[in-house]
């Protein structure tokens, strides 16, 4: 086989993203050229590694997904040794950190901002992602570390458990729920909602209201969680939401967190990296500082999942 690292990873690009031209697009290269490593594959193969459909993308063939074994097995050791040879402990990066989209404007900078009073002058890349694009960022090796919910993919690699996010509601002042100390999910049911409609996410939040007798009627959408908290205090509706900061943030004016009284199922706040006992200490003080802010431990061991 005479497939470069390159060609694997415009491979990848391609089942990842379902065709080639948004592949060429991901990867910032032109679309021949990932035509040409495609077909450079499967000339080395001997088979297809895509069915081309016209105007609809591609489907990954059977030999395709072989071969996508073993290429991304291939890259993760690639990604591997570069951690291990170029100097990854430098205190002061960069450090490329990938986030599911709504924790950069919830607690993100706060966090980063206690790193950096810790240590100085730092470099930080910051990924907002939703979490499917999270995890191909980090089996391609473009981001150090994820951080998301341990909702829908599975991630692979050494997870830290930073703390569980159980739900909560958030109301407008100007609902007379906002008069209650705490909300049932009945109560909420019947109120519009404002929906917070990231992949993922939008399921699980739709599926916790299986515990009332009806589904509310969705209000508003965004994939913005401050767009979602500035709709809620603008009196649209109530929302559901997971984490909760440790300080109000600015845009929660003319809104209300409220408890719900059910236990209902949340998630966890997870960090996923690849580097398992051998962190570089720049990523190992930036996840003591996440555990910090959330009034949690950071563990010594982290196990590999």
């Amino acid at each position: 086989m005479s497939a470069s690292l390159r060609q694997l990873r415009f491979v990848c690009a391609v089942a990842d993203e379902g065709s080639f031209l948004r592949a060429a697009e991901a990867m910032n290269i032109s679309q021949s050229s990932i035509l040409a490593a495609v077909e450079a594959a499967e000339a080395d193969l001997g088979a297809r590694l895509f069915e081309r459909r016209r105007a609809r993308g591609v489907v990954i063939t059977p030999a395709g997904e072989r071969y996508l074994i073993a290429a991304r097995q291939l890259l993760v050791a690639e990604q591997d040794f570069n951690h291990r040879v170029k100097g990854l402990n430098d205190r002061h990066g960069p450090l490329r950190i990938g986030c599911f989209e709504p924790f950069g404007a919830m607690f993100m900078v706060e966090v980063l901002g206690r790193l950096r009073a810790r240590l100085g002058a730092i470099t930080v890349e910051l990924f907002e992602a939703d979490q499917p694009r999270l995890k191909r960022f980090l089996d391609r090796g473009e981001i150090d570390l994820a951080l998301a919910y341990d909702l829908g993919p599975d991630f692979e690699g050494a997870i830290t458990e930073i703390c569980r996010a159980p739900p909560h509601a958030m109301v407008p002042l100007s609902s007379p729920l906002a008069l209650q100390p705490s909300v049932s999910i009945e109560d909420l049911a019947r109120q519009p909602l404002v929906l917070l409609s990231q992949p993922v996410t939008v399921t699980y939040l739709l599926t916790l209201f299986d515990y009332a007798s009806q589904r509310p009627e969705v209000s508003f959408k965004s994939r913005s969680y401050s767009t979602v908290i500035r709709a809620v205090g603008a009196g649209f509706g109530c929302t559901v939401l997971n984490l909760r900061p440790p300080r109000p943030l600015e845009v929660e004016t003319g809104c209300l967190r409220l408890p719900i009284d059910e236990g209902l199922p949340g998630p966890k706040l997870i960090a996923v990296d690849r580097y398992g006992d051998r962190k570089p200490r720049l990523l190992r003080a930036f996840i003591e500082e996440l555990c910090g802010y959330f009034g949690t431990r950071a563990p010594e061991v982290l196990a590999a999942e």
